[in-house]
Formats: C-alpha cells, sequence, structure tokens
C-alpha cells in the first residue's frame, strides 16, 4: 500500500510522518522532449515504513518538500541520480537536495557492473523481476492508473532493501570513502548549472572545425542555449548542431550567403539573420590568444605505448586487490587518453582514488613498477 499525495494538507501530514526518517528513497516521473526544462510529472518517495507518490501537477506549491529535502541530517538515496537531481536544481532556484546516497554508483565501487540500470540491480540484489509494461508512459496524463502508480512506486519500494544491501557490503569491505567525492559532487548545484559559454563543447562533430572556427562556434551555440533556455524548447529546435557547424566553418556575412547552408529555411533566416551574423562577426573578432582548443592529443609512439602496457599492469594489479573488474577502473583507450593529454591522473571519481596516487609516481619516476612474490609492487 502507498499513500498518493495530490493536495496540500495531503503533503504537510506526509512530510510530519517522514521527519524522523534518517533515509528516504527517492525518484522522479518526467517528460522533457518538447522543453528545455524537464517536466516533473510524479515523485515517489519512501521511508522504511511510508510509502508514496507525490503530484506535482495537482499541488500548486511544492517549495515545503523542496525545502524539506534541504534537511543535512537526513539522506536521501536514488538511483542514477543525475537527472533527478537536475530537476531539484531546477525547481528549487539552484538548490539540490544533500546528502545523497547513488546506489547506481554504489553498484560499481562494488563490482557489479557500471551505469547498471535499476530493473538490473534489484534482480541482482534481490532476485526480482520488475514488471516493465509501463516504461513509455506519458506520466503527464490524468488520472494515472493504479498499474502506473504500481509501477512507479516499485522504484522506491525495492530501493530501500537495495541500499541497506549495499550499504552493508560497502562497509564490510572499507569502500564507503571511495563513495565521498562522488557523491558530494552529485549534490553540489554548481554540477547542474548550464554556462552557455562552454555548450559549444557538446556540439557533435566540431572535431572538424579549426580554432578560429570554434570561436565563432562558441558564440553561436552559447546564442542557443540561452534562447532555448529563455523559451524553454530543446536547442534543437532552435538551430541543429550540423547548422551551427556549417556557420562556424563557412563564416556567412550575409543572408544571401546564409541561403547556403542547408537546412535553413527563408523563414528562419529572415527571422534569426541579424543575430546570427553578429554571433558570427562576434568570433571573428575574437583575438587568437582567446580562441578555443580542443584537447591536444598526441598519437602515443612505441615509447609511450610500453608506459600504457605498465599502467595497464598496475591498473590490472589494483582491481584483483580489490576484487573488481579493471574495466570497472579504466579501459586501455581511457589510459592511453590521459597519456596522450598529458594527464598524470586518470579522473576526479572513485576510480581515480584507486590509481592516481600511483599512476603520478610511476609516471613522475618517483615510484618503479616490480614484480615480488609473483606479485606487481610499485616501489618508491
Amino acid at each position: 500500500m502507498f499513500d498518493y499525495i495530490d493536495n496540500a494538507a495531503k503533503l504537510t501530514d506526509l512530510l510530519t510522518r517522514l521527519d524522523k526518517a534518517e533515509w528516504v528513497t527517492l525518484d522522479t516521473e518526467f517528460i522533457r522532449e518538447k522543453t528545455y526544462y524537464p517536466r516533473l510529472c510524479l515523485i515517489q518517495i519512501a521511508s522504511a515504513d511510508t510509502l508514496a507518490c507525490i503530484d506535482p501537477l495537482a499541488i500548486s506549491d511544492l517549495q515545503p518538500f523542496l525545502d524539506w529535502l534541504q534537511d543535512p541530517k537526513r539522506l536521501k538515496v536514488l538511483h542514477a541520480a543525475w537527472q533527478d537531481m537536475e530537476i531539484f536544481h531546477y525547481l528549487g532556484n539552484g538548490k539540490v537536495p544533500a546528502p545523497i546516497f547513488d546506489t547506481q554508483v554504489a553498484a560499481a565501487v562494488l563490482g557489479m557492473g557500471d551505469q547498471l540500470g535499476y530493473a538490473r540491480l534489484v534482480e541482482a540484489t534481490l532476485g526480482l523481476t520488475l514488471d516493465k509494461s509501463q516504461s513509455r508512459t506519458d506520466w503527464s496524463r490524468r488520472p494515472l492508473t493504479k498499474a502506473q502508480l504500481e509501477y512507479a512506486i516499485d522504484d522506491v519500494r525495492h530501493l530501500r532493501e537495495v541500499y541497506l544491501m549495499l550499504r552493508e557490503q560497502l562497509e564490510t569491505l572499507g569502500r564507503m570513502k571511495w563513495l565521498e567525492k562522488p557523491f558530494q559532487k552529485l549534490a553540489d548545484p554548481t554540477t547542474y548549472t548550464v554556462d552557455p559559454q562552454t555548450t559549444w563543447e557538446r556540439v557533435k562533430g566540431l572535431q572538424i572545425l579549426k580554432s578560429h572556427h570554434l570561436a565563432i562556434l562558441r558564440e553561436l551555440a552559447a546564442w542557443r542555449e540561452q534562447r532555448a533556455l529563455r523559451k524553454d524548447i530543446p536547442r534543437r529546435w532552435i538551430l541543429s548542431d550540423e547548422i551551427l557547424l556549417d556557420m562556424a566553418r563557412m563564416q556567412p556575412e550575409s543572408a544571401a550567403d546564409l541561403r547556403q547552408i542547408r537546412g535553413l529555411s527563408d523563414e528562419q533566416i529572415e527571422r534569426g539573420s541579424g543575430e546570427w551574423l553578429a554571433c558570427i562577426a562576434r568570433g571573428k573578432a575574437i583575438p587568437k590568444s582567446e580562441w578555443p582548443q580542443l584537447p591536444r592529443r598526441r598519437k602515443l609512439d612505441a615509447n609511450m605505448s610500453v608506459v600504457a602496457d605498465l599502467l595497464m599492469t598496475l591498473l590490472n594489479q589494483i582491481a584483483n586487490e580489490n576484487g573488481i573488474s579493471a574495466q570497472m577502473i579504466a579501459t586501455r583507450q581511457q589510459v592511453e587518453k590521459m597519456l596522450e593529454e598529458g594527464r598524470t591522473t586518470l579522473s576526479d571519481d572513485w576510480r581515480g582514488a584507486l590509481v592516481n596516487d600511483m599512476f603520478g609516481e610511476v609516471l613522475s619516476g618517483k615510484a618503479a613498477i616490480r614484480v615480488r612474490n609473483q606479485q606487481v609492487v610499485v616501489e618508491s
């Protein structure tokens, strides 16, 4: 049984009942096909003895709930938390729930698989097969059926047992500290803050452009992002990535030049040409010293390939010592990319916590890799 919360009085009562809980499991259902910001349609929440679905489309003021989520004494448990946290960041005017525990990250640390889906995690830990019949539900439609609500509440119902099992295993293995950095990052509001000036980095296919083209692309992508934010529509509805790339590469100077770009209609050009041409002019005026740069990568020579071999040997040994798959820490390609970019650290999450120090010592020459008692060891 679970409660369906569709008015302010019920919400107040629910929060009172949940107030003494040391932890809650949390999930959301949303749609965003036609909007920039995700549209929240349902919130599922559970404690050890309470289950509830909160209907945000029926409750005009969610602020009491958003404030309640900020209580630092209460742990919020989610699976694959990023998108849920993004929603709360938007609704909470830049605030997010904290502290949090992400069971997807925890499962990875325990060697259960990277990016493990919720259904697979429940099956692996509890031996239960979840109903997937409602996975294509339009959560904005009302009323929601009993089957839809049961499907939704399962996302927090079973998460309670999963969380307790994972926490026990992490504590037994002494791996709770591995999770501190990734969980802090997920609970950091800046993780979800969009900087229009950096959105050019996510334009697909930008590798074909030269640095002076990238300066123009940065201006165009920032304009597109700001427009999408303001109108609350998907950025691709403003201009596609392909058109941004063509504009940056061709550097049109007039509406006539813009008509040479495939995919732009006369109506679009009439509406947007002034702003696009202004972006292009600003990009062209940026001095060379301020042109954006893609990460520099150098092809590994024979010597550096041997270094990659050594690091992979060390990585495999670390994985064996911790009882997890080496692939969970890093692939050969990721190690090579690290070397190509001149870095000595793999990442800033739990994977990096395992290998960064040793990688740094070996690459700096402060330590050597040796074999002792048929095991790989690092000696300073």
